[in-house]
């Protein structure tokens, strides 16, 4: 089975380090240069082209909007949304603030303590690798992500779409999802924050298509 995987907003393979021990392999690409006339649709079609045939997409916040908007053009089995969205109205202008900030204040700098300070129930063992991964996260994608994903108004799903969220996320709130899957105590960093629960929905998730997937 080929999983591919989409990080959040910006941001790298790093944000998965978490879910490196599943018995599943998976690949997660880099993010297409954006384009300042690019609707999330026409990103994740280019997506779609980098990413080629696989058997489930998944992705955390930003990185799960486009796995549902590829979907269509790729046809997986399943979508795994972590931390993310059905469409743009279920974002409580978050990502306004997130793309206003990369115009003001360094990433860099003191913009990436605030980010990290603005995901919200982070335990301080996790705050020096949050901040590097904003630190070195893309700001075109940042930008131009963060305008694409408010005016996103949805996927018609092709496939099952299971999504496990944090119930104290306050970058996307689970009420306004309705996720699968709610982690108790858990932020919008929960595939870091909450691995085991995370990790355990990937596999039921995809096990739920595919039976012969073995944790």
């Amino acid at each position: 089975m080929r999983l591919v995987l989409l990080p959040g907003l910006g941001v790298g393979p790093r944000l998965f380090d978490a879910q490196r021990i599943l018995p599943v392999p998976f690949a997660v690409p880099d993010w297409v240069d954006p384009r300042p006339t690019d609707t999330l649709e026409a990103y994740a079609d280019r997506m779609a082209d980098r990413v080629g045939p696989c058997d489930a997409l998944g992705g955390v916040s930003f990185g799960g909007m486009v796995a549902q908007a590829m979907a269509a053009r790729l046809k997986p089995k399943i979508v795994i949304g972590i931390a993310t969205a059905r469409r743009g109205k279920d974002i409580p202008g978050a990502l306004r603030w997130a793309e206003s900030l990369v115009e003001t204040i360094p990433i860099a700098g003191p913009g990436g303590a605030l980010l990290a300070k603005f995901l919200g129930n982070l335990p301080r063992r996790f705050h020096t690798l949050v901040i590097s991964m904003i630190q070195e996260a893309r700001l075109d994608v940042v930008r131009e992500g963060a305008r694409m994903a408010v005016a996103w108004k949805g996927a018609e799903p092709v496939c099952p779409v299971r999504l496990i969220h944090g119930a104290l996320d306050v970058v996307i709130r689970a009420p306004s999802v309705k996720p699968d899957k709610v982690v108790r105590g858990g932020g919008h960093l929960i595939n870091v924050t909450h691995p085991k629960v995370v990790n355990d929905f990937i596999m039921e998730s995809l096990q739920s298509v595919n039976p012969a997937t073995r944790e």
